[in-house]
């Protein structure tokens, strides 16, 4: 039995915000990493902690908007 166009749209909804959730997890991770470094400095592996900080706050920021349009989208379809 093939899904419906909502029932796609659901499902892509899903790993939009799946996708948004684990981009969200890294921002976590990252910054957890960089308090870590206060007691034992490394400023090589801050500098790539503090661009990947910054990729992923902008990529999260990204999949945030997709996800509320998307979701827009979804809810429209109702």
């Amino acid at each position: 039995m093939e899904k419906s166009d909502l029932e796609l749209r659901r499902e892509y909804l899903r790993k939009l915000v799946d996708i948004k959730n684990s981009c969200e997890s890294l921002v976590e991770k990252v910054g957890h990493l960089q308090v870590d470094l206060f007691n034992h400095p490394d400023k090589e592996l801050e500098k790539v902690l503090d661009k990947l900080n910054n990729d992923f706050s902008n990529d999260h920021a990204y999949i945030t908007k997709a996800c509320e349009a998307y979701e827009n989208k979804v809810a429209g379809n109702k």
